[in-house]
């Protein structure tokens, strides 16, 4: 048998890997810029299956045939029948939440393991160790692409405006989302954010949906057969608490849960680029939230910490709207540094809006430079971009360690 694989990042290298083990005898592998330029008509004459990797927008290969698949359709359709798969998408923190379900599942004695878009392909789970729950994160780009897949559980953590620079609007990237529940099962649980446009997103799907909206009550979170305490769990910030409960009841809809669950939520680990702490020097915080990717994504950090903040915005654009940064700046921030390619226009954006400093800087290093100098003790330098990275990095992983020297670089410096 023959395949192709098209785009050999991470999940297009596991694929190949599992194709291997599968008895394909040649594979084929295209670099994104030769896929979308290859004729379709060769693909589906020449191999018995082309996997596509989630960086391939499949909207520019017109008539792409059924032979396409993905990684993420491989690796369920090699899953063993008596494990579970709980499914994570949303807009923002479903890295967060992946990586807590599968803590938690562990704590309730599963073999779990955390994959998908999170950095280890579900392929690579899949073959390489005996789990008996996946807890899948999955992107826009991989849900979308679905057309097999299996979940016992689906999370949804919030819709939210991002890679407008791929979909026509909101209502597009929504569907793509949603093609997820399309492979729940009947019997299985969505669980989503309370909140109205993704209620209606959601209705697709006709079974046990529990809507999320956590209320901390005399310190505790009570879903009605169990709660817990919140003084035990690590994360802050209200977005967290959010997080917890998508993981909890996630956990609840696998390993069933009953009363306190208190020693479930203790010394969880989150995840770094997420609101992390960085340092403190001369009496300013330094905390990096490069995974802040998007608008939403920065509103959300922003709310979830306290007054005082210089932030630092920038990297490539997502075809953002910046102007709804406004509120949250003016409540919270004490400046605003733009910088990248996004620079130019996320400043000519806030200057006449907001009421506070607004300055420019070229690049990330002179960013945190001017974070360094305009803040004040007590008052923290937040990088959390509103952007993807691809200007001046490799991802918002090399982004946020490159901020977290640049601030041990300024700790060395002032001690000397």
């Amino acid at each position: 048998m023959k395949a192709a694989v098209i785009g050999y990042g991470k999940s297009g290298r596991a694929a190949e890997q599992l194709l291997r083990g599968e008895g394909y005898t040649v594979i084929d592998i295209f670099d994104d810029g030769n896929a979308e330029m290859h004729p379709v008509a060769e693909f589906k004459d020449e191999y018995d299956c082309v996997v596509v990797s989630p960086g391939i927008n499949l909207r520019k290969m017109a008539n792409a045939p059924e032979i396409y698949t993905s990684e993420i359709e491989l690796a369920d359709a090699k899953r063993p029948t008596d494990t579970v798969v709980v499914a994570v998408t949303g807009t923002n923190g479903k890295s967060t939440v992946t990586t807590l379900i599968a803590q938690i599942l562990k704590k309730c004695g599963l073999e779990a393991v955390a994959c998908g878009n999170i950095g280890l392909p579900y392929a690579e789970a899949v073959t390489g160790g005996a789990y008996g729950a996946y807890v899948v994160e999955l992107s826009s780009f991989q849900t979308g692409m679905l057309q097999h897949f299996s979940a016992d559980c689906v999370v949804v953590t919030n819709l939210a405006e991002d890679h407008m620079d791929r979909y026509r609007d909101m209502d597009d990237y929504a569907d793509d989302k949603m093609n997820l529940l399309r492979f729940l099962k009947p019997e299985g649980r969505l669980i989503i954010e309370n909140d109205e446009y993704l209620v209606q997103k959601s209705s697709v799907y006709k079974g046990d949906t529990v809507r999320v909206l956590p209320e901390v009550n005399n310190g505790r979170l009570d879903f009605g057969h169990f709660y817990c305490t919140t003084d035990k769990f690590p994360l802050k910030g209200e977005h967290n608490l959010l997080n917890l409960s998508f993981a909890l009841l996630a956990a609840d809809s696998i390993a069933g849960l009953e009363g306190d669950v208190t020693y479930l939520t203790e010394n969880l680990i989150g995840l770094e680029h997420r609101c992390e702490f960085a340092a403190e020097i001369n009496g300013v915080e330094y905390i990096n939230d490069s995974k802040g990717t998007n608008i939403h994504s920065t509103l959300t950090a922003l709310k979830g910490l306290p007054e005082g903040i210089v932030i630092i915005l920038g990297g490539k654009d997502k075809n953002g709207n910046f102007a709804a940064l406004k509120d949250v700046i003016n409540e919270k921030c004490a400046g605003v540094i733009t910088y990248g390619q996004a620079g130019e226009k996320i400043y000519s954006t806030l200057k006449d809006i907001i009421s506070v400093p607004l300055y420019k800087a070229e690049g990330l290093e002179s960013a945190v430079r001017k974070g360094a100098e305009v803040a004040e003790a007590g008052q923290k330098v937040v990088l959390s971009p509103a952007c993807a990275s691809f200007d001046e990095h490799r991802g918002f992983e090399h982004r946020g360690a490159h901020f977290k020297e640049l601030v041990q670089s300024i700790r060395i410096e002032e001690d000397e």
